[in-house]
């Protein structure tokens, strides 16, 4: 693990530098746009340290919890043993097939000290039925003296994730309580890797590593790419204290979470990133639990891609407002990097996305009539050699031979990410504007994870 870190190190010394030199050392005879190339290079500046500075802390993480690890094993002699009640929620709304994948994969868990609570968000397929037509057969195999999980099923009438989620609080019982979506396969020992994390008392919550199960498609691989990049920066975000946003697919909470902050929000589309960065608005402290990987069903076309990430966006904005005296905050109970630099910069890169589509179009004219082309290579080193260094990371090997050939491309794969982004940024601001209400969608579901749950 050293090893690999200090790889990850001097690549990113080397390709900063190959950057710069690149960059500001390329030629410029026939540049005549001096002022535009300045106004470029002031954005690629911006971006350049933001994720330098990602790249450089990320692989800190793994040193600092490999160390914790360590020394709890040095404590494990001592120690009573940490087996905390779990409770997981799942809610559910018209999921299909999905939903009884999810119950099965969570009940080969490796821990047995938790209960699964599925939240029926009025739902009007046959979820009902199929949920306790598995209960049914699952009690059939439970047999006396042996550890097993319960299951229950409850119903809420108010339509809404937020409410569903509540609802399953409420009913629940265990001192940490899991959310994971209705369409994920989640590994054996993802719930006993969420738990060990809370050996810290000072930890409140914990954000799990969510991958992109369905990456047999084209916009499969774009989405598990995405995916792979975010998680990869929580590490960052997690070493310096700044995680903002738990997704409702991997999430995990203390009850005291709960019971001084309230439920989730039942009025914002993304009530996962309001109990988030409620969180951090209260000091509580949220790390990164990268074993704690879950497997989810990203979406299988266009259509549906740019409606959940205009629910993401719309959801964010609102939250954004809402908590806006975390920006730049004083107060000694905010973490300083998330208040001046981490949110900041998130807004930042929402101003840029919004003219992005214009400024790749600029870009190209810019380059072919000064014949400076800078810009580009420089760009294509940064993405390549962030697309090794995560895909070499990924705990999943078997991705790295299909994957690790596109790193060279990867900047052109990252179009796709941008013009969904700003589709969804877009619509975020229309919608906001003309007071346009954002629903809890409905996916078309492939169910791709089964063979995998009843294997």
């Amino acid at each position: 693990m050293y090893k690999k870190f200090a790889i990850y190190i001097l690549l990113y010394i080397l390709t900063g530098g190959i950057v710069l030199s690149v960059f500001f050392l390329t030629p410029k005879e026939n540049n005549d746009l001096p002022f535009i190339r300045l106004i470029i290079i002031t954005f690629a500046t911006i971006l350049l340290i933001k994720y330098f500075i990602y790249m450089f802390v990320s692989p800190w993480h793994d040193v600092l919890v490999s160390l914790k690890k360590y020394k709890s094993k040095g404590m494990s002699l001592t120690r009573r043993v940490y087996e905390p009640k779990v409770s997981v929620l799942v809610p559910t709304w018209n999921e299909g097939e999905g939903l009884i994948t999810t119950i099965m994969t969570l009940l080969e868990s490796s821990y047995k000290n938790m209960e699964i609570i599925v939240v029926d968000n009025v739902s009007t397929d046959d979820t009902e039925k199929n949920v306790k037509s598995l209960i049914r057969k699952y009690e059939r195999t439970i047999r006396p003296g042996i550890p097993y999980i319960k299951i229950f099923y409850v119903k809420e009438k108010k339509q809404g994730k937020g409410y569903a989620l509540n609802h399953g609080i409420d009913a629940s019982t265990g001192e940490i309580i899991v959310s994971i979506d209705a369409d994920c396969y989640v590994p054996k020992n993802t719930i006993k890797n969420f738990v060990d994390y809370f050996r810290d008392s000072k930890v409140m919550a914990t954000v799990g590593n969510v991958k992109i199960g369905n990456i047999h498609t084209f916009l499969g691989v774009v989405q598990y790419l995405e995916f792979l990049f975010s998680f990869y920066f929580k590490k960052n975000d997690s070493t310096l204290g700044s995680i903002y946003i738990i997704g409702g697919a991997a999430g995990a909470f203390r009850r005291e979470v709960f019971e001084e902050l309230g439920g989730y929000s039942v009025s914002n589309i993304t009530e996962d990133i309001d109990l988030s960065v409620r969180i951090q608005n209260a000091g509580m402290k949220i790390v990164y639990a990268q074993d704690a990987i879950v497997y989810t069903e990203g979406a299988v076309d266009f259509a549906g891609l740019i409606k959940q990430r205009l629910r993401w966006k719309r959801g964010r904005f609102e939250t954004f407002l809402k908590y806006r005296s975390l920006f730049f905050s004083t107060d000694k109970k905010h973490n300083k990097v998330l208040s001046w630099i981490v949110l900041p910069l998130a807004v930042f890169g929402d101003m840029q996305l919004s003219f992005e589509l214009f400024f790749i179009i600029f870009l190209y004219v810019y380059s072919y009539i000064t014949n400076d082309f800078s810009s580009f290579i420089s760009g294509i080193i940064i993405v390549s050699s962030m697309f090794i260094v995560q895909i070499i990371s990924d705990e999943n090997k078997k991705s790295w031979g299909n994957l690790i050939f596109l790193a060279p491309i990867g900047w052109l794969i990252l179009y796709i990410s941008t013009f969904i982004e700003f589709s969804a940024l877009i619509k975020t601001f229309i919608g906001y504007l003309r007071g346009e209400e954002v629903k809890w969608q409905i996916w078309d579901r492939k169910g791709v994870f089964l063979k995998k749950a009843e294997n």
